[in-house]
């Protein structure tokens, strides 16, 4: 994403956040002193500019996750829980007033659903390998993205500040039942 849309994504997240889907495109041309004409022309539709912010989630998850891969001090399980409970790096977007979206634009919530449900190819990789290594359980990557995917969706429902501390508390409490030790028995996470 360049810069100029960066921009608008902040502007269109603070009206969000300050008016609700009341917004208009009046208030976004003000607030980036442009005509509202080039809004139009570049973007379209305010859906569109939502879209965009929507579209802004996905690469700050998709960075969140490239950097978990890159990581050497982590192993496959540490890597899994991180990715499983991935977030955009708050520098990419202020993920708390994106889900604002839920309320005030169903279809661009859904779309955001939809990602989350349908992006698992990194997650199912580093499962795979982290049952390979004899460090999980085997219990198939479908059952693992199910458990997932629910509490995921759990968490986005919940009314608290801190739903990325709440997600890695989860999935970790659900890792201590997914662990083996070196012999192949049940572990504990560390």
């Amino acid at each position: 994403m360049d810069q100029k849309d960066k921009l608008i994504v902040d502007v269109v997240l603070d009206l969000f956040s300050a008016h609700g889907s009341t917004f208009n495109m009046d208030d976004v041309a003000k607030a980036l002193k442009i005509s509202k004409k080039t809004i139009y022309k570049e973007y379209g539709s305010k859906e569109n500019l939502i879209f965009l912010v929507v579209k802004s989630v996905f690469e700050g998850i998709e960075h969140q996750l490239q950097a978990i891969l890159a990581n050497t001090e982590w192993n496959s399980v540490e890597k899994l829980i991180r990715i499983t409970c991935a977030f955009p790096d708050e520098r990419d977007i202020d993920y708390h007033k994106a889900l604002i979206l839920k309320k005030e634009s169903p279809k661009a919530y859904a779309m955001f659903i939809d990602y989350i449900e349908s992006n698992w190819q990194v997650n199912k990789k580093m499962f795979e390998q982290a049952v390979q290594e004899g460090l999980i359980k085997d219990i198939g990557h479908s059952l693992f993205r199910i458990i997932m995917l629910g509490i995921t969706k759990q968490v986005l429902d919940v009314e608290e500040e801190n739903k990325e501390e709440l997600l890695e508390k989860c999935v970790r409490q659900v890792f201590e039942g997914l662990l083996l030790s070196d012999n192949g028995s049940p572990s504990h996470l560390g």
